[in-house]
C-alpha cells in the first residue's frame, strides 16, 4: 500500500481521538497525529471551538488547521452542550470537552491534562492524554517510519536525513522517539522541557482502550 492510501484510508473500527486547540497550534504534534493516525488504528478529529483557539495561537502564515484537515480528509466535529456542566474543568476547556463528547472521542489530546477534572472526564467516559504518551503508546513503529519519510520529503529548507528527523523528534516528544529507538542509528535531540507532571488523566485506559 502506499503511502498516500495508507493516510487516506480509514480504519472501521479506529479509536477516535479529539486534538485540543494547544495541539493544533504546533504543526509537528498534529501530523504525527493525523498522517500516523489510519493506519495505527485511531482516527483524529476537531471541533470549530478548537481550530478557531489555535488559529489564535498560531503564525499567520503558518498551515491552518483547516488546511491540515483537508489535507488528511478530516471532518469537523459538531459543538458539544456545556449546560453548566463540568465546573471542575479550567473554564476556557469545557468547551473543548463538550466537543469532545459531542464527537464521540475516547481520548482527548492536550498538553494541559491538569486543566481537566478528573469528575467531569469520568462523566463522559473520556481520557485526556498528553500527546507523547498517547503516541508512544498507539502509534505503530510501520506508521512512525511513514510519518519520518513525509516530514523528509515536504523539508526542503534545509534539506533534512530521516535520521536527522528522528532524532529532532526527540525534542518535543521524548516518549515516542524512545519508543522507536532504533529505527535509526542517531543520538537523540534534548528535549528544552521539563515532562509534564500529570500525562494522562481518566477512566479510559491508554493501552487497549
Amino acid at each position: 500500500m502506499t503511502t498516500s492510501a495508507l493516510i487516506s484510508s480509514v480504519v472501521d473500527n479506529a479509536v477516535r481521538v479529539f486534538l485540543d486547540a494547544n495541539i493544533l497550534a504546533k504543526p509537528v504534534s498534529r501530523t504525527l497525529l493525523m498522517a500516523g493516525g489510519s493506519p495505527s488504528g485511531f482516527r483524529c478529529v476537531w471541533s470549530r471551538t478548537a481550530e478557531r483557539e489555535a488559529l489564535r495561537h498560531m503564525p499567520s502564515r503558518a498551515v491552518s488547521p483547516a488546511v491540515v484537515r483537508r489535507r488528511f480528509g478530516g471532518t469537523l466535529a459538531p459543538t458539544g452542550d456545556i449546560g453548566g456542566r463540568f465546573g471542575g474543568t479550567a473554564q476556557a476547556d469545557r468547551q473543548i470537552l463538550a466537543d469532545a463528547e459531542a464527537a464521540g472521542a475516547i481520548f482527548l489530546i492536550t498538553e494541559d491534562v491538569d486543566d481537566f477534572a478528573e469528575a467531569d472526564l469520568l462523566e463522559v467516559g473520556i481520557s485526556a492524554v498528553n500527546p507523547d504518551l498517547f503516541l508512544a503508546s498507539r502509534m505503530t513503529r510501520s506508521a512512525y517510519a511513514m510519518v519520518i519519510d513525509l516530514f523528509v520529503q515536504r523539508q526542503v529548507a534545509p534539506p533534512t536525513t530521516h535520521a536527522e528527523f528522528h532524532a529532532a523528534i526527540a525534542r518535543q516528544h521524548p516518549l515516542l522517539f524512545a519508543a522507536h529507538a532504533d529505527l535509526y542509528d542517531v543520538v537523540p535531540e534534548v528535549s528544552p522541557h521539563a515532562p509534564p507532571a500529570t500525562q494522562f488523566r481518566g477512566p479510559r485506559p491508554l493501552e487497549g482502550g
